[in-house]
């Protein structure tokens, strides 16, 4: 008979993979136009920022691995005084790492961010990266995350980005990303040859319900969860979290159940915080898809490395805030763009 810390440890599983159910059932992308189930209507494209901002689209920074074009879009000021210096602030969008892009869509938060630090004199860009399928795993999108720094540095005059003040703000997947990114050392996870002599170093980072320590994410110690336990429903639910982690770690939980775990450990952010940079997390005290101890545990490592952070609980937020009102929200963006301005150098 299983003990009562089994089927406690069964039941969290189980809670925290109910994001892969809603990618396999609903068809949701996670973060970056950030639906929710109530929203029923297809996001459009911003038009706001077209209207206050010069939009260039569908750059290409850099050829994966595979040799596949990855591009990005950068928004700029309209009104910035020729010549002047701009700060960069990267967005990464989430999607499971398996979907999602980086278009801005209408009347979410992201796009009031964006109009706020255009206010700022701030250039900000939002990428593209590398998903996950059944052929293509990590490290691919953590390289070219890396890269659009790179890319930033080496095209910095064409631009006038100010290479002092280069932050990233990722959300759910692009968190994860963002925080991988400006926590690990700056030769490492080093994509596209011709970005490979520029510095991937930023100042800060905004990490957005974003996956720390993906082991505790997805209960791989527990391996593949026995299909009599939970009915018919588990044969889905089991097979989807083997794609997951093979997806990203490109192990078979079932027959590499080690090695996986040991991949996983490599690419979760808590393991790398003695590296880190100021952080600002965001999280919902309702996120059912990444818990908010996932942030908490990140909170307290960086608190103990002695890390400048900050740690933003919304109450009754959902993953992607998609309930939360707009007075609210607009509030956290004042917030971000006041930690933004804060790390300028």
């Amino acid at each position: 008979m299983r003990s009562p810390i089994y089927n406690i440890s069964i039941y969290r599983f189980f809670t925290n993979l109910f994001f892969v159910l809603f990618l396999s059932v609903f068809t949701l992308s996670f973060s970056q136009n950030f639906s929710q189930v109530q929203v029923k209507a297809a996001p459009v494209k911003s038009t706001l920022l077209p209207e206050i901002a010069n939009l260039s689209e569908d750059i290409v920074y850099k050829a994966n691995r595979k040799g596949n074009a990855v591009k990005l879009d950068i928004f700029t000021p309209k009104n910035a005084p020729a010549g002047q210096l701009l700060p960069v602030l990267i967005y990464v969008h989430g999607g499971g790492w398996i979907e999602g892009d980086k278009v801005v869509h209408a009347d979410n938060y992201l796009e009031t961010t964006i109009a706020k630090l255009m206010t700022k004199q701030y250039a900000v860009i939002s990428i593209n990266y590398t998903l996950l399928n059944d052929s293509t795993h990590f490290p691919l999108p953590l390289e070219d995350t890396k890269d659009a720094v790179r890319w930033v540095r080496k095209n910095a005059e064409q631009y006038h980005f100010d290479t002092n003040n280069i932050g990233l703000f990722g959300a759910s997947a692009g968190a994860h990303l963002s925080l991988m990114a400006a926590y690990t050392p700056d030769n490492t996870y080093l994509g596209s040859p011709e970005l490979s002599s520029y510095s991937a170093k930023v100042n800060y980072v905004i990490d957005h319900y974003g996956p720390a320590d993906l082991n505790k994410l997805f209960y791989t110690k527990l391996g593949t969860i026995p299909v009599a336990l939970i009915g018919l429903m588990s044969k889905k639910i089991v097979g989807l979290q083997e794609n997951l982690v093979k997806g990203i770690s490109g192990y078979d939980i079932r027959k590499e159940q080690d090695r996986a775990i040991d991949y996983l450990k490599t690419i979760s952010p808590i393991n790398f915080v003695s590296e880190g940079v100021p952080t600002l997390i965001v999280q919902g005290n309702n996120d059912k898809i990444v818990p908010l101890n996932q942030s908490k545990k990140l909170h307290r490592k960086l608190n103990r490395a002695k890390i400048q952070n900050s740690l933003i609980i919304v109450d009754g937020g959902v993953h992607g805030f998609g309930t939360t009102d707009k007075a609210y929200l607009d509030n956290l963006t004042d917030e971000m763009v006041d930690f933004v301005i804060s790390q300028k150098k």
